[in-house]
């Protein structure tokens, strides 16, 4: 997965996922996230250094948040 390269900050924002990417980066990583098909994922939007996941609840953006940061750490 791309997620070490290309991404800067993750944080929650109620039922949302907020991902920052280095300008240019967003849509890779989201295309990268969208082909893992994880079940907390409802949808996710990309800008050029931005990506909202999106959610059902905001417990399920927490448990998204955290594997991600755990995705970051390996």
């Amino acid at each position: 997965m791309i997620l070490k390269e290309f991404v800067r900050d993750v944080r929650q924002a109620s039922n949302l996922v907020v991902i920052k990417t280095h300008p240019g980066n967003a849509h890779s990583v989201a295309v990268s996230l969208d082909a893992e098909q994880w079940p907390e994922v409802s949808g996710t939007v990309a800008g050029d250094d931005t990506i909202f996941i999106a959610t059902p609840e905001a417990r399920a953006a927490a448990r998204m948040r955290k594997k991600l940061l755990a995705l970051l750490a390996e």
